[in-house]
C-alpha cells in the first residue's frame, strides 16, 4: 500500500511561514480561508499566539467546557538541539502518539490546552518571542498530523501563572466563561505532563519506579486544580515500548525505530492493519519533524 505525506521542502516552507507570522493577529473563526495551509478553504484555525481563544468552540447549551491540559516539553515536544526547551523558534520535534490521542480527545469535545513553564524567558536564556513561536510551531506540527490544539499558554516568570500554581488554568477559565457563559468543568478535565515525581523529593511513580523527574510541577498543578494527573508514558502508551520519558533527539529516533520494529513484528504475525497504523505513526512523525 502506498501512503503519501507532505514533502519535506513543503513542510519547511509552511513551518517557516508560521514562525514568520506567529506574532500577527488571530484569524477570524470559521473564515473562508486556508488558515492551516492544507490547500483547502476550510477555515481551520491554528493558534499562533498565546492566550487567544479563537479556536475554542463553546459546548452546547449551558454545559461547561471539559479541558485536556498538556505540558509542552517532554510531553508533546522536545527540542531538536537537545536543550531542555526550545533554543530557537524552530527547535521543535513533536512526540509519537501525542497527535493521535489529542485528535481523539478533540473529537470527544475536549478543549485542548497546552500550559507550559518557560522560566528561561525571565532568566534571560530565551526570549518571549522564541518561547511563543516554538510552542506555536509544535501546535502547527500536531495539526499537520491531524490534532487540533485550541489554546496555549506559558509562564515566563516565577509568579501565579507558573505551575504548580493554577494561574494559567484560572485565566483560561475566565476566558471560556467570557466567551461561552460557563467556564471549565473540572470534574471532567485532567492534566498530562512529564513533571510528576521529583527525584529525591517524592515517593516512587505509581508503577513503583523510583522518582526521577526534574520537577513535580505538573502533578502538583493537577492536585491544586483538583483534576486527575497522567504521565505521558501511560497516556500516550509509550510504556508499551518501555519508554518512560523522552528528552533528547536520540531518544526520539530510538523510539521511532522501536515503533517500526513493532510494525514489522505485527506484519510477520499477519496483522496488516496494526502494522500499517504503526508505520504511518512513525513515518508521519519523521516527516513532520524532518527526521
Amino acid at each position: 500500500m502506498t501512503r503519501s505525506f507532505t514533502s519535506f521542502a513543503s513542510l519547511i516552507t509552511l513551518g517557516l511561514s508560521l514562525v514568520a507570522c506567529a506574532t500577527t493577529g488571530e484569524e477570524g473563526e470559521g473564515a473562508d480561508v486556508d488558515v492551516d495551509g492544507d490547500g483547502k478553504a476550510d477555515g481551520i484555525v491554528i493558534v499562533k499566539k498565546r492566550r487567544t481563544t479563537t479556536a475554542i468552540k463553546c459546548p452546547a447549551g449551558t454545559a461547561k467546557a471539559k479541558v485536556a491540559f498538556f505540558d509542552a516539553d517532554s510531553t508533546i515536544r522536545i527540542s531538536k538541539s537537545g536543550a531542555v526547551t526550545a533554543n530557537t523558534a524552530t527547535d521543535v520535534n513533536v512526540l509519537p502518539f501525542a497527535a493521535q490521542e489529542i485528535k481523539r480527545l478533540a473529537g470527544e469535545g475536549y478543549v485542548i490546552a497546552v500550559v507550559s513553564n518557560q522560566g528561561g524567558v525571565a532568566a534571560g536564556i530565551q526570549t518571549f518571542a522564541t518561547a511563543e513561536k516554538a510552542i506555536a510551531l509544535a501546535v502547527y506540527k500536531l495539526r499537520k498530523l491531524g490534532a487540533p490544539v485550541h489554546y496555549f499558554d506559558f509562564a515566563e516568570a516565577n509568579d501565579n501563572f507558573r505551575k504548580p500554581n493554577t494561574g494559567m488554568a484560572d485565566l483560561l477559565d475566565d476566558k471560556i466563561t467570557a466567551k461561552c457563559g460557563e467556564g471549565i468543568d473540572l470534574s471532567a478535565s485532567f492534566m498530562v505532563g512529564d513533571s510528576g515525581y521529583k527525584k529525591a523529593v517524592d515517593g516512587p511513580h505509581p508503577d513503583g519506579r523510583p522518582a526521577d523527574d526534574f520537577s513535580n510541577s505538573d502533578r502538583l498543578f493537577a492536585e491544586n486544580l483538583g483534576v486527575p494527573f497522567h504521565e505521558p508514558t501511560d497516556f500516550f502508551a509509550w510504556r508499551d515500548y518501555e519508554v518512560f520519558n523522552v528528552a533528547k533527539p536520540a531518544e526520539l529516533t530510538d523510539f521511532l525505530d522501536a515503533i517500526e520494529a513493532r510494525a514489522a513484528e505485527l506484519r510477520a504475525d499477519g496483522d496488516e492493519d496494526g502494522a500499517l497504523a504503526l508505520e504511518d505513526e512513525a513515518a508521519g512523525n519523521r516527516e513532520v519533524n524532518g527526521l
